[in-house]
């Protein structure tokens, strides 16, 4: 069974802005995802109830591999389905804070 993607309501306002900036982050996104169904799934985020995870990804309107890249926040749901939560540049901040991550989590329940 294939993986199916869905997106947070802060995730595509996160899109929308990244957007402005960077006009190939749709792209960017889908190429993620085609990553994810080849098993690239990330570092698991401890500490948290839900299961999150934080996986880089690139960003070639800045011609930054993964390294500068976008970093994604994600839910694993059950079986098959990943949630997108949040999409950042690593050049607007390194990482985010653990209040910010249990605001996301909170938002979810």
């Amino acid at each position: 069974m294939p993986i199916e993607f869905t997106y947070s309501r802060r995730f595509v306002n996160d899109i929308l802005r990244l957007r402005k900036r960077f006009r190939r982050v749709d792209e960017d996104v889908e190429t993620l995802k085609v990553e994810m169904r080849q098993g690239t799934l990330g570092d698991l985020m401890p500490g948290y109830g839900a299961r999150l995870y934080k996986i880089r990804a690139a960003n070639r309107s800045a011609r930054r591999g993964k390294r500068g890249g976008f970093r994604v926040i994600y839910r694993h749901q059950h079986g098959d389905l990943i949630q997108f939560l949040h999409i950042y540049s690593k050049s607007d901040k390194d990482n985010v804070s653990a209040g910010f991550i249990s605001r996301i989590v909170r938002d979810l329940e």
